[in-house]
């Protein structure tokens, strides 16, 4: 015959592993997101402050890193960005530069070089 009552600890036992199967589901519906620019005629130091700085303005949440040396501009949001892929682009189209190719990803980037992989 099946057992209909459940004691005190096996109650207590499914509402931990429910919690915790909540608390690990939803944290992937806020995934983190980088978008990563390809960016040409960065050629110094204040070129790149130019870009970061047009970059901050558009989105003052995001961690932003340019790297003139690769050619990238890179945002990354805890959440999701708050521009499309175009609005990224006219921010640095903005600043003078030539924007080859933007591309959003599901995750923190935080290395130029992986950065610019990405956009080869």
């Amino acid at each position: 015959m099946l057992k209909l009552i459940l004691t005190n600890k096996e109650i207590m036992f499914k509402k931990i592993i429910l919690t915790l199967g909540l608390f690990l589901f939803s944290t992937n519906l806020f995934a983190a997101q980088t978008q990563i620019a390809q960016v040409n005629g960065m050629m110094c130091i204040k070129c790149q402050k130019m870009v970061t700085k047009a970059l901050q303005a558009a989105s003052p949440n995001a961690t932003v890193k340019v790297s003139w040396p690769e050619g990238v501009a890179v945002s990354s949001f805890e959440d999701k960005s708050n521009l499309s892929d175009d609005d990224y682009k006219n921010a640095i189209l903005g600043t003078g530069f030539e924007v080859i190719k933007v591309v959003s990803v599901e995750k923190i980037i935080t290395d130029a070089g992986e950065a610019r992989k990405l956009v080869d």
